[in-house]
């Protein structure tokens, strides 16, 4: 019997709210998207959750009560979701909540001689199961880390799911704040590969508010990146970081390609006028990503089909760029295949909700480097 999940993501970009309810079978695969919905942050919360993600230190209390805040927005969504589908909250199997991202440090730092790793995304499940009165499942990241994984990408089994062609290899790439990528080869024997090819949007809109003023929040359309010429030396200089030549399993997030390596591309490339700084700055995320397919997809896996979703899905000068780089690949837009690029991975969550419910492991140790896959998330009871 089909059960009803919702899926809430806020996601790097630190714009606002996704959250959708979708029907999903017994077998745990996704039947409909049922109902979808944004909240938009206002301007003053995105600067603090800005702050927040962003600062070396942080204040204990603001981040506590944040974590309060954040999980009451969540629910204050739910809410908003189940008025407009008129669906009733009892036909709710579970919420499943990503939460908002402040900080992932997936690689191995010892302290008093212990490795560690971890992650911390707010939004707090308790708070949602509690306003909302349905069972919540949050905090997914935390258990593959546990088990020496990199705690992302975990949208690859969603893909999979959603994807899979038995007659082409598929490559599914969202590009949020950050940009990952899942290879689905058509060879079912073969691993599944997926990692965070680098920057999405959220260096661009970095640097389209350092650059042409505060009232610019992104470049609608990749408007100003069309303006501008792409410089070469400069391009070859950053991508030259060692995140793009480090061998998969991977992730990276805003505290590594945000304000600081801003900061770095802005002085080396200080030369140049500002339209063509921007451009290149631009250029990053979708040559990043074509070379990141080259480098790490062997042959027999190389995507034929590249289905694109998230934010960056507008950027007119990401997708344009992105088909001159891979002329062979079929690029399009998930919205083609009947799966919402603007809500893809709040589906995700409520599928990898209902797996956890379910104790369907979500995690691949080919992806993230988990020792085994696992059962992820913590279940907050109404």
């Amino acid at each position: 019997m089909s059960k009803f999940c919702i899926g809430l993501m806020s996601g790097t970009s630190l714009d606002g709210i996704d959250g959708v309810i979708v029907k999903i079978n017994e077998d745990g695969r996704f039947e409909s998207l049922i109902e979808s919905i944004y909240l938009p942050f206002s301007k003053s919360l995105r600067d603090e959750l800005k702050e927040l993600s962003e600062s070396q230190v942080v204040n204990k209390e603001k981040l506590l009560r944040y974590d309060f805040l954040l999980g009451k927005l969540f629910a204050d969504c739910v809410e908003k979701l189940l008025e407009k589908s008129k669906i009733d909250r009892k036909e709710i199997f579970c919420i499943g909540s990503h939460g908002l991202t402040v900080g992932h440090f997936p690689s191995q730092k010892k302290i008093f001689g212990v490795n560690t790793a971890f992650t911390l995304q707010i939004g707090d499940g308790d708070i949602i199961a509690e306003k909302t009165g349905i069972l919540t499942v949050s905090d997914f990241r935390r258990k593959d880390m546990a088990s020496g994984g990199e705690g992302a990408p975990l949208i690859p089994f969603v893909d999979k799911l959603l994807f899979y062609r038995k007659d082409k290899n598929v490559a599914c790439l969202n590009i949020g704040g950050i940009a990952n990528i899942t290879i689905i080869p058509k060879n079912e024997s073969r691993d599944l590969i997926a990692f965070d090819t680098g920057p999405g949007n959220y260096l661009s809109d970095l640097a389209v508010k350092r650059l042409f003023g505060n009232k610019h929040t992104c470049d609608l359309n990749g408007n100003f990146a069309k303006k501008g010429r792409v410089n070469n030396l400069l391009l070859e200089r950053i991508f030259a970081d060692e995140y793009f030549r480090k061998m998969p399993p991977k992730s990276t997030g805003k505290e590594y390609f945000g304000e600081d390596f801003l900061n770095f591309v802005l002085q080396v490339g200080r030369h140049l006028d500002f339209l063509d700084l921007f451009s290149t700055i631009s250029y990053l995320t979708p040559y990043s990503i074509a070379k990141s397919i080259e480098m790490f997809v062997e042959y027999e896996d190389f995507p034929e089909i590249l289905i694109v979703s998230g934010g960056g899905v507008n950027n007119e000068f990401f997708m344009e760029s992105l088909k001159n780089l891979l002329p062979d690949v079929d690029i399009i837009s998930s919205d083609k295949l009947g799966i919402s690029s603007d809500f893809k991975e709040a589906i995700g969550f409520a599928i990898l909700g209902f797996n956890t419910l379910n104790r369907i492991p979500s995690s691949i140790p080919s992806v993230t480097g988990c020792s085994k896959p696992q059962i992820l998330g913590k279940i907050s009871l109404p």
